[in-house]
């Protein structure tokens, strides 16, 4: 998200309140865990309606 001072400011990738991480604790994600995080975002929209779009039906 952004540094203050020494710090990284991290938050989830499902959205949520950020928090100051040691830069030298923090590492990128593997391949599977972008993967899974992106599956499940993608499941929680389809749960909510979220970027699915929905046919209506005619009335004629």
């Amino acid at each position: 998200m952004g540094c203050e001072g020494p710090y990284l400011q991290l938050r989830p990738l499902s959205g949520g309140r950020e928090w100051d991480a040691d830069p030298s604790r923090v590492r990128a994600l593997t391949s599977e865990e972008l993967l899974r995080a992106r599956l499940a975002e993608a499941n929680a929209r389809s749960r909510t309606g979220l970027g699915v779009q929905r046919l209506q039906p005619s009335l004629e």
